[in-house]
């Protein structure tokens, strides 16, 4: 006789020794576990198979938006930043070209700062317009090829106190 019958021989004679009432007690237990196994499978599968999908979608608005209107003649660039956004703004621009040439900005209500930039000193409303400044471009004669002016604009909103002044700080 092999191993595997020994031990079902054994296992045959406990199970003969146990009386009615353990062998009850012992398949109460082994039913139970089932169910609950059973009961917990199912929530444990979903939990793992559920998947949701969601549309749609919300515009969120970070700030005022403006667009550079430039224009190019006679080696000048007239610039105009016109606020399309949603609120009143500051402006400033920087005119950039290559160290061999020699750019000189101006304009009503344009001031150069210490960084580089133009500020526009004025309010510019939703809807309006800076007035233009103009970067009139130097070109030597040594250059013979082609070239960018870059024009960096950025913009800023307007603060107001409680008494509907204007914040500069």
């Amino acid at each position: 006789m092999g191993m595997g019958a020994e031990l079902m021989k054994k296992l045959s004679e406990s199970c003969k020794k146990l009386n009615r009432n353990h062998r009850i007690l012992i398949c109460a237990a082994f039913a139970t576990t089932l169910i609950v196994c059973g009961v917990s499978v199912k929530p444990t599968l979903a939990y793992f198979t559920t998947y949701a999908t969601a549309k749609g979608g919300i515009s969120v608005d970070i700030g005022p938006t403006t667009d550079v209107k430039e224009k190019f003649k006679d080696w000048k660039k007239t610039i105009e930043i016109e606020n399309t956004g949603k609120a009143d703004c500051f402006v400033r621009v920087k005119v950039i070209a290559a160290s061999q040439f020699d750019i000189q900005a101006s304009g009503s209500n344009w001031s150069l700062s210490d960084d580089g930039y133009w500020y526009y000193s004025q309010v510019v409303p939703v809807g309006g317009k800076t007035e233009p400044i103009v970067a009139a471009i130097t070109v030597s004669e040594k250059v013979k090829t082609s070239f960018n002016v870059v024009v960096v604009q950025e913009c800023a909103p307007v603060t107001y106190d409680e008494n509907g002044n204007v914040c500069r700080t």
